[in-house]
C-alpha cells in the first residue's frame, strides 16, 4: 500500500499535496509476525513522501490492522463503516482524514 501511494506521489504529487495538504500517520497492527508498523505520509510539503517510522509530527494518526488497512485502500472495507466498528481509529484532524480518498483514488480496485 505504501509503496503504491509513493508511486502516486512521484507521479502526481504536486497536484495531491494541492489537494490533500497535511501529514498522516499510519499505525499498523497485526503485521507479520504480530509487528506494529508506523508510516508518515507527507502529502503537505513539496511533492510528498512516504516514511516507514517518520520523525515529521502528524496532523492526523490513524490506527488499523494490516489486514483492514488493505480493504480500506483497495475500496473493500468502508472508511465510515470501519470508523463505526472500531477497526479504525483516528486521532487529530477528522477532516484530514476524510480526504484519504485522495489515495484510494490511487489504489487499484478490488473486484468483488
Amino acid at each position: 500500500i505504501f509503496d503504491m501511494i509513493t508511486t502516486a506521489l512521484k507521479a502526481d504529487g504536486d497536484a495531491l499535496v494541492g489537494r490533500v495538504k497535511g501529514i498522516y500517520g499510519f499505525k499498523v497492527k497485526g503485521g507479520p509476525g504480530g509487528t506494529e508498523g508506523f508510516w508518515i505520509v507527507d502529502a503537505k510539503n513539496g511533492a510528498g513522501k512516504v516514511e516507514f517510522n517518520g520523525k515529521d509530527k502528524p496532523d492526523v494518526t490513524l490506527t488499523m490492522s494490516d489486514g483492514d488497512l488493505v480493504d480500506l485502500m483497495t475500496g473493500k472495507l468502508n472508511s465510515q463503516k470501519a470508523f463505526f466498528q472500531g477497526k479504525l481509529k483516528v486521532q487529530g484532524n477528522m477532516g484530514l482524514a476524510m480526504k484519504l480518498q485522495e489515495f484510494q483514488k490511487q489504489m487499484p480496485k478490488s473486484k468483488l
